[in-house]
């Protein structure tokens, strides 16, 4: 417990010494008050880490966009939007949804669109999951085009 407080005045102190250099110091900012006082920041900044803990935990988190799917290429169905991959890593999907707004680049440089993207194409697409968890709702693709005999058995 006293090492708890203690780490609470350091935080409290750290984060009045930080507001007064945002301020730039001037004298009509406020002089930041020692850790151990009752000023109006002290308390507020004493009293966050005990509310935050309280604040119940969504069920179901915000959309991310951080969200990340790698694959080839399987089949791309231009009518629905989607592109079915056998994914290699990231996001636990085999869908990706493209629309609208979704930037799909080659990796050597430049864009496409969906109807250039061909069965055994790498891909790397980064968006969130739908609200079903079952598709990636891609913001941004980059294709890389698999040449033929560039691998082995290619």
């Amino acid at each position: 417990m006293a090492l708890m407080r203690k780490a609470l005045l350091i935080t409290t102190a750290a984060l009045a010494a930080a507001a007064w250099g945002c301020n730039g110091g001037s004298s009509s900012s406020r002089t930041p008050s020692p850790a151990g006082t009752s000023s109006p920041a002290a308390s507020t900044t004493a009293k966050a880490p005990a509310t935050a803990s309280k604040t119940p935990v969504a069920s179901t988190p915000a959309p991310s966009v951080n969200d990340q799917v790698t694959g080839i290429v399987g089949s791309v169905n231009a009518s629905t939007h989607t592109i079915q991959i056998d994914r290699l890593s990231g996001a636990p999907v085999t869908r990706i949804t493209v629309d609208s707004t979704t930037v799909i680049r080659i990796a050597c440089g430049g864009t496409t669109t969906l109807s250039s993207v061909r069965v055994s194409d790498r891909i790397v697409a980064s968006g969130h999951l739908n609200d079903r968890n079952d598709a990636l709702v891609a913001t941004d693709i980059t294709v890389q085009s698999v040449v033929s005999g560039g691998e082995p058995g290619g």
